[in-house]
């Protein structure tokens, strides 16, 4: 995904639309899963991604972003998800809490990571069979859509859809802090 998130990059400094339109298509779902997580509401979520990725281009913000264009979508959605909570005084659910205080401890407590982790790859592995190795293909193995397509002998338009799915089904099944942080390390990789 690095190479596609690279020419996506490309594309957008030479105000190509294009780009736009590829990094569109590949993070909207996740993006707008996460916000949800937030917020609490999918319409609310939809909104606040649209809401990033209209500013990010109309305000060229891709010109600032020297690599990890993911990651940088994924700070932005997250603050203007936190941002939301904040002026509409929504109270916040203990998750909530615990995420903060998990990055404020994150690196002193190995135990914690790994439990994490732990519970994390069991919501994967709990995946249908399909799902989980589209998703294990695309986000442990760095395959990209094309990639992995010829891998599974599938188009490309599977592997998106079964990625779409298997991200919806972890959403549900892992609690808020941990679907939050799975897709905070997802959108590291992803920009590595």
């Amino acid at each position: 995904m690095y190479d596609k998130e690279r020419t996506a990059l490309e594309l957008l400094k030479k105000g190509d639309k294009q780009g736009l339109k590829e990094i569109f298509d590949t993070l909207y779902d996740p993006l707008c899963l996460l916000s949800q997580k937030f917020v609490g509401r999918l319409d609310v979520a939809e909104d606040i991604v649209q809401n990033v990725f209209i500013s990010f281009w109309e305000k060229k913000s891709y010109l600032k972003v020297k690599s990890n264009l993911s990651s940088y979508l994924h700070k932005t959605v997250r603050n203007r998800s936190l941002n939301y909570i904040r002026d509409h005084k929504i109270k916040t659910t203990e998750w909530l809490a615990e995420y903060e205080t998990f990055y404020a401890e994150i690196n002193n407590k190995n135990d914690i990571r790994e439990e994490l982790f732990e519970k994390i790859e069991k919501a994967i592995e709990k995946l249908p069979p399909g799902g989980r190795k589209i998703f294990k293909s695309i986000v442990i193995d760095g395959l990209s859509y094309k990639d992995a397509a010829a891998k599974h002998d599938i188009s490309i338009n599977t592997i998106k859809s079964q990625l779409k799915r298997a991200t919806k089904i972890l959403s549900e099944k892992l609690d808020s802090l941990s679907f939050v942080i799975l897709m905070e390390l997802l959108f590291n990789f992803i920009s590595k």
